[in-house]
Parts: C-alpha cells; sequence; structure tokens
C-alpha cells in the first residue's frame, strides 16, 4: 500500500514518476508528475483523500489518481 502522505510530500519537491493502474481504461500507465509551485498551473492545499491531484509534467493537465491504483512511485529529479 502506498504512503499517500509522503507521496503528496514527494510531489511538492519536484519530478515524481507514478506507475498506476486507469480505473477508465484498465491499462497500467507510468507517467511524470509534480505539485511544484513552478510547475502548477494553479495553487491548491492537498488533503488526504483517496485520490491524489497532480500536474502531468508531459501533457501539461491535471490529473487525479485514485492511490488504491498505484503500484509504485519513483522520485526522479528535486526542483528547487
Amino acid at each position: 500500500m502506498i504512503d499517500s502522505d509522503k507521496l503528496i510530500e514527494v510531489l511538492k519537491q519536484g519530478i515524481v514518476l507514478i506507475k498506476f493502474t486507469s480505473l477508465k481504461s484498465g491499462k497500467v500507465y507510468e507517467r511524470e508528475y509534480t505539485t511544484h509551485d513552478s510547475v502548477m498551473p494553479i495553487k491548491f492545499k492537498q488533503s488526504a483523500s483517496d485520490k491524489i491531484i497532480c500536474y502531468d509534467v508531459e501533457f501539461k493537465k491535471m490529473e487525479d489518481i485514485e492511490v488504491s491504483t498505484i503500484e509504485k512511485y519513483v522520485p526522479l529529479e528535486k526542483i528547487s
């Protein structure tokens, strides 16, 4: 089980590769996400829930990912 609080903190610090299964298609995706202030187009406060809101770095769009579908995550780059 993924520690969502820890993932939220890592996303604030930089870019994170998240591997998850889409609830819509059932496909497994590996995408780069962040919630770092310098990259996010909007400001918001993430609170603990069953979904994590983050920004897709490549496709430049907001996503919500169901925490239970996340297989793993890997911090890729810290943004200062």
